[in-house]
């Protein structure tokens, strides 16, 4: 994670043989309810439907969710590097997914709960701003089983193109409010993408120093995209780290994990005006990890079997 300095002034959206799925299960298609049709905010919104997002799980530190994921295949989940900040053996051994999952205060119909057996996080994680590579893969001790609320999301294909504003929908079990408490039930929003161009400068505002090196790193290796309305209002938050941003791809015929919920300057603040404000006040859309820069990394650990 980042050092002290920087997680005082920026909340990370963190509360504490290859498999294949299986061949009658279609990645990226709830059958419950579209998550699109239910506009819903987790920063001061209702609950979603249960069933609607399969993929997501709730990742545990003994029985207490600290951040969201996304089941890839079987056996295997994508999550944010910054929720692993430990992988030793003591840590690990106290850490558990679970898929199915909708009421954390309640033993869902579909649940199902696993230790892990692996983690490996991107070899080019950093945690410096605007923290790059902030992805891991989770393997886990036995194969799940799939069904109508508990399937995979796809993946997308490194030349997929969606426009800014599409709505995109992340879920998650995260803060409802900056300061608030984690909810029990599911929530989600739906957030718009942020035109890459205006997310670098974006970033720029919400650091009141930036080195050239810094600046070069937004415009040559940055591997995050942003997502949000200047207004502020929706987001995600705290509690939400790791969980994917979904978008409709094929004609909106599926859903696919474009991004993996990174961080933020605050939760749902507005950020359309930041030139204006002083550096605390300042807000951001949500940062969220490109999947489509790191496809290369996901398919060759994933053909490695185990990751080390």
């Amino acid at each position: 994670m980042r050092t002290v300095a920087a997680l005082l002034s920026y909340c990370f959206w963190i509360s504490a043989g290859n498999h294949t799925v299986q061949t009658d299960q279609k990645c990226g298609t709830p059958q419950v309810v579209k998550p699109m049709f239910q506009f819903l905010r987790v920063v001061g919104g209702t609950q979603a439907k249960y069933g609607s997002h399969p993929w997501l799980v709730s990742v545990q530190n003994r029985g207490f969710h600290f951040c969201g994921g996304a089941i890839l295949t079987d056996s295997w989940i994508l999550t944010a590097a910054h929720c692993f900040p430990f992988v030793s053996k003591d840590f690990l051994s106290c850490v558990w997914v679970l898929v199915g999952e909708f009421d954390l205060g309640a033993d869902d119909e579909d649940e199902q709960a696993f230790t892990v057996k692996s983690v490996s996080v991107h070899e080019k994680y950093n945690q410096a701003f605007p923290m790059n590579y902030d992805i891991a893969l989770v393997e886990l001790d036995h194969h799940i089983r799939m069904g109508a609320r508990v399937r995979p999301i796809c993946l997308p294909l490194p030349d997929l193109q969606i426009p800014p504003w599409t709505n995109c929908v992340v879920a998650g079990w995260g803060k409802t409010r900056e300061r608030g408490r984690l909810p029990a039930i599911l929530r989600e929003v739906n957030l718009g993408l942020v035109d890459q161009a205006k997310c670098k400068h974006i970033l720029k505002t919400i650091k009141s120093s930036f080195s050239k090196q810094k600046r070069g790193l937004l415009e040559a290796d940055m591997t995050v995209l942003c997502a949000g309305p200047e207004e502020g209002g929706r987001d995600a938050c705290q509690g939400d780290s790791g969980g994917p941003l979904v978008c409709p791809a094929g004609s909106g015929s599926h859903w696919v994990a474009l991004g993996i919920t990174s961080w933020g300057k605050g939760c749902g603040r507005s950020w359309g005006n930041n030139g204006s404000q002083p550096s605390s006040k300042r807000g951001s859309p949500g940062i969220f990890t490109d999947v489509r820069l790191v496809l290369p990394w996901i398919k060759q650990k994933l053909r490695e079997g185990r990751p080390r």
